[in-house]
């Protein structure tokens, strides 16, 4: 009887102090997660980018098919969502903070955006209280633009064949136009920035 009771008191000493580590982490998760929020501040915020406004330049205009119809560009290269885009900074101590961010894409009948995700940090030098020095680096992983191709008709000296569809009523040859398919990266994959902050 006395080994059982042992046994039983030995578990709930285990547990209770099992829980009280665990409590304790929590606490400390969760003042380290507050920690970190309060020194995260928002450094860009926006719908629209520059491969985006590549895809707007691209609705106007079309074709003309063999049997008459209008094909207008804007039905392939419009879509119900713009790339937005955020970006935050960390700030870990007085002079050095984390940019972190991340994009959603876009995505069109003939196109695709991919989201992406921002990294990079920024450094700071004060040489006194009204001057400063500062570094930024960031890198965006992701973020590129695909354009798809068409299949048109030739008739019966062409055929069916693969094209450009901005180009399919162009003197190119279907297949040459392919070539200029929208496979882009992003134009600010790679950032760098030094700037000297002097105010009197």
């Amino acid at each position: 009887m006395n080994q059982r009771y042992l046994a039983r008191t030995k578990a709930i000493g285990v547990l209770v102090l099992l829980a009280s580590v665990a409590r304790a982490q929590a606490a400390d998760f969760l003042g380290s997660t507050q920690e970190f929020l309060a020194n995260t501040y928002l450094v860009d915020l926006g719908q629209g980018s520059q491969l985006s406004q590549v895809i707007r330049a691209s609705q106007t205009g079309g074709f003309e098919t063999s049997t008459g119809n209008w094909v207008s560009f804007k039905g392939w290269y419009s879509s119900n969502w713009t790339d937005s885009r955020v970006a935050l900074m960390t700030q870990l101590t007085p002079w050095f903070g984390l940019i972190w961010g991340a994009s959603t894409g876009e995505l069109g009948e003939k196109y695709t955006i991919d989201p992406s995700l921002k990294f990079g940090f920024v450094l700071r030098h004060d040489f006194a209280k009204n001057s400063s020095l500062s570094f930024k680096a960031t890198t965006t992983m992701g973020g590129s633009l695909r354009e798809k191709s068409c299949v048109a008709d030739y008739g019966d000296i062409g055929g069916q064949q693969k094209v450009n569809c901005r180009l399919a009523a162009s003197p190119l040859a279907p297949a040459d136009t392919l070539s200029y398919l929208y496979n882009m990266k992003p134009l600010n994959a790679y950032f760098l920035s030094l700037q000297y902050s002097f105010s009197f």
